[in-house]
């Protein structure tokens, strides 16, 4: 009997880590995540609503393969800028002496960061698997040789 495996639906990590900025809200971005396109999030965004007026318009772009690890780190790195008062997790105050672009680069710099040590973690976590598999193997060794014969 041939059992067949369940397909399971791929979840799409890449996209961008968007930075926008709102016509009537100077000195603030909102920093956030899509995978379709800036354009289509832009539509979204720009929709008749009440409670956010003006315009938005996104002015830098990060790309990565990860949106909600590099969503992640940029709300990390600019956590002591957040708008608390603001009920959305993504509007932050631009940090003194900082343009959009200069948030933009720091998140793609600690980003890259974050993905080299992604694989020396990885490599790190393998090497210890192996060693483990090569300590079992050295036990059950050793007590087989330990076992007494039979007469």
């Amino acid at each position: 009997m041939v059992v067949k495996r369940k397909s399971r639906k791929r979840v799409k990590k890449s996209g961008i880590i968007y930075f926008a900025i709102n016509s009537r809200i100077p000195e603030m971005v909102k920093i956030g995540m899509t995978i379709a396109s800036a354009d289509e999030r832009l539509k979204a965004a720009n929709k008749k609503n009440e409670f956010m007026p003006g315009i938005w318009s996104i002015t830098q772009k990060v790309k990565t393969n990860d949106v909600k690890r590099t969503e992640e780190l940029a709300h990390q790195l600019f956590k002591d800028y957040h708008d608390k008062e603001c009920v959305s997790t993504e509007m932050f105050f631009i940090p003194e002496g900082y343009t959009i672009k200069t948030m933009a680069d720091q998140v793609r710099s600690k980003d890259k960061i974050l993905l080299d040590r992604a694989d020396k973690t990885e490599k790190a976590k393998a090497a210890i698997e192996k060693a483990k598999k090569e300590l079992e193997d050295i036990t059950q060794e050793t007590d087989n040789l330990l076992i007494l014969p039979e007469d």
